[in-house]
C-alpha cells in the first residue's frame, strides 16, 4: 500500500538499494517501497524474493560492488527502468577477527566492498542522477564504529567506514549544484545477521547494556532513516551523518 501523505515526494521516484538481499537492506527497500518508490533491490546474492515483497513495481538485480562491470550493467538497468532519483547502499562486509590477527587477505576484503565498492557504486550513481537533471538523493552506510573505533573484533571494519565520512563531504559539494544531497547513515547495534555473527550471547548482552534505550535496533527502524533523506523534508541537509544508536554515542 502507498502511503505517501505525508508530502515526503517519494512515490514514483527510482532508488537502486544495494545489500537488499537481508537485514538493514531488504528492510530499507520494503520500507521506501511501501511509500511509492520504484525499488531496484541490488546485492551480491539472489533479493528476488525480497523485490517480490516489495510488490510488482519492483526488481531484482545481482551485483558485486567489488567489480566495476557489475555496477555498469546495475546503472544500465536502472537507466532502462527510468531516470533514477536516488542510491542508498547499505552493503558491507564485517569479518570480526581480534585486530592481531587480521591478515593481509581479510584486509583487503574489507577495503574491497567498504571502501573501494562504495567509491565506484557511488561515483557511477552519481553520474546517472546528474544526467537525470533533476536532482536526486544518495545514502550511504558508515557505522557507530567509525566514530568509536568498534568493539568485538570489528577495529578493520571501522576503519574502512570512516571513509565513508570523508567521501560524503566531497560529493555533497560536488552534488550540490544539480541539487544532489549525498548524506550517511551511521547505525549503532541493528539486530541482524551482521551483528550476531561471530558474537556471543555474553557479547551481545554486554553490547545491549551499554545503550541507554537498553535495545538493539530493528531493520525497518532504519528504513524510516533512509526515507526521510531521501525525502522533499531532508533537501537542504547535505554531507551530514544521521546517528541511529538509541544514546549510546553522542556526537
Amino acid at each position: 500500500m502507498v502511503d505517501d501523505a505525508a508530502g515526503l515526494g517519494l512515490s514514483g521516484r527510482l532508488v537502486i538499494v544495494v545489500g537488499a538481499a537481508q537485514g538493514i537492506g531488504a528492510a530499507v527497500a520494503q520500507r521506501l517501497s511501501k511509500l511509492g518508490m520504484e525499488v531496484i533491490c541490488a546485492d551480491r546474492q539472489d533479493c528476488a524474493e525480497v523485490a517480490a515483497q516489495c510488490g510488482p513495481s519492483a526488481s531484482a538485480f545481482q551485483v558485486d560492488v567489488t567489480k566495476p562491470e557489475t555496477i555498469e550493467a546495475l546503472i544500465g538497468h536502472a537507466r532502462s527502468r527510468g531516470k533514477l532519483f536516488g542510491l542508498v547502499n547499505c552493503a558491507g562486509l564485517l569479518l570480526r577477527t581480534p585486530f592481531e590477527e587480521v591478515d593481509e587477505a581479510m584486509m583487503q576484503r574489507e577495503i574491497a566492498v567498504n571502501q573501494t565498492g562504495v567509491f565506484y557504486l557511488t561515483r557511477a550513481a552519481l553520474a546517472e542522477i546528474q544526467a537525470g537533471g533533476a536532482g536526486g538523493r544518495i545514502v550511504l552506510f558508515t557505522s557507530q564504529g567509525a566514530f568509536t573505533g568498534g568493539f568485538f573484533g570489528s577495529t578493520t571494519y571501522a576503519m574502512t567506514k570512516a571513509a565513508v565520512g570523508a567521501l560524503i563531504k566531497s560529493l555533497a559539494r560536488m552534488g550540490a549544484p544539480d541539487a544532489i544531497t549525498v548524506n550517511a547513515v551511521a547505525p549503532g547495534g541493528v539486530d541482524t545477521p551482521m551483528l550476531r555473527g561471530g558474537m556471543s550471547e555474553a557479547d551481545l548482552d554486554s553490547f545491549r547494556q551499554r545503550i541507554p534505550m537498553n535495545r538493539f535496533a530493528a531493520p525497518n527502524e532504519l528504513g524510516g532513516v533512509c526515507a526521510f533523506l531521501l525525502s522533499d523534508w531532508s533537501g537542504y541537509i547535505t554531507g551530514s551523518t544521521l546517528h541511529v544508536n538509541g544514546g549510546q554515542y553522542l556526537p
